[in-house]
């Protein structure tokens, strides 16, 4: 597994049951595995191997699902003998009703935050919003990737023709 979550990321986790009583939507989402169009996301922990939260199998969205996941055997598997697990190292702890690929899947709204931002292209000058929790942005016209965590780490002064503008709704 790459990046496999710090002990006290696992120690934060709910452990298993202790969230029953929160609603689906409200229950948070603590930690983000991923590999290829696969997505796991974590709620609860009992502690040493299983875990449960929402899981995507390659990409299918209509047969998703809360379910346990053993914390092991995602360690264990290797796709064509090198490319593992990997777990999102910028993931920020949020509820199931804040993350698209849930909402989607479950058929919930998807969430709107309540401040984006709008950045400019380093590619083509247009200018691109997303909202300011985004770990990345796309540009829809030239499809270049924008890190946001990049951004936010450069000193505006220093962004060379980046810029971006906090909207409040």
């Amino acid at each position: 597994m790459f990046n496999k979550p710090a002990a006290a990321q696992l120690a934060a986790i709910p452990r298993l049951y202790q969230t029953e009583d929160i609603p689906l939507k409200q229950k948070l989402i603590h930690l983000h595995f991923f590999i290829g169009g696969t997505d796991f996301f974590i709620c609860e922990y009992n502690g040493t191997d299983t875990f449960w939260g929402f899981v995507i199998l390659n990409g299918d969205y209509e047969m998703a699902e809360f379910d346990y996941i053993n914390f092991d055997e995602l360690k264990s598997i290797r796709v064509n003998g090198w490319q593992e697990i990997d777990c999102d190292l910028y993931w920020k702890i949020r509820p199931a009703n804040q993350v698209d690929k849930i909402c989607i899947a479950q058929g919930w709204k998807s969430y709107v935050p309540a401040s984006s931002i709008e950045i400019e292209c380093p590619g083509c000058k247009r200018m691109i919003m997303t909202d300011s929790d985004s770990s990345e942005v796309q540009c829809n016209n030239c499809k270049i990737i924008v890190l946001q965590r990049h951004i936010n780490s450069i000193k505006p002064e220093h962004q060379e023709g980046l810029q971006w503008h906090t909207h409040q709704s």
